[in-house]
């Protein structure tokens, strides 16, 4: 018994590998050539030149400096992304044939189901605004200068 469990669980994962591909890939492109933009903003900045002048290495200078202050601009993208996530989701479930939430909530707005597409857009809203505390607790974390009290 625990060896066909086993590989129930082995199938699923395979089946997983394509559609998990598709959310990923669909928003890490924008978000690394938004990160290498800005990175070169901040690269020529004032105070990484004045941080080279001083002698620091320049990976001390990149990972320490320039990479920080670029997070913090991507930590707003990667807080509006959650809602993303799962609207995306709609769109792979359907297409792979996933019985998800995305897969049921089309197929509630195609049969005209009012009250789980009401639920659905509920679900998406607190998830946006979950991704927006998470942003604001991230905006401490990586900004000194942000401090909750």
């Amino acid at each position: 018994m625990a060896g066909s469990q086993f590989g129930k669980f082995l199938d699923r994962a395979e089946h997983m590998i394509m559609p998990a591909l598709t959310l990923i890939l669909l928003g890490i492109g924008g978000l690394m050539r938004y990160t290498r933009t800005n990175m070169l903003e901040v690269l020529n900045a004032d105070y990484i030149r004045t941080a080279r002048a001083k002698g620091l290495s320049e990976s001390k200078v990149i990972n320490y400096h320039a990479f920080r202050n670029t997070l913090i601009p991507i930590v707003t993208i990667l807080g509006g992304s959650l809602p993303g996530l799962f609207s995306g989701a709609l769109i792979t479930e359907t297409i792979f044939g996933f019985r998800g939430i995305g897969y049921a909530s089309y197929h509630a707005m195609v049969a005209g189901d009012i009250p789980f597409t009401m639920f659905y857009l509920m679900f998406i809203s607190c998830l946006t605004l979950l991704g927006n505390l998470i942003a604001d607790i991230l905006y401490a974390v990586v900004d000194p200068r942000v401090r909750l009290s």
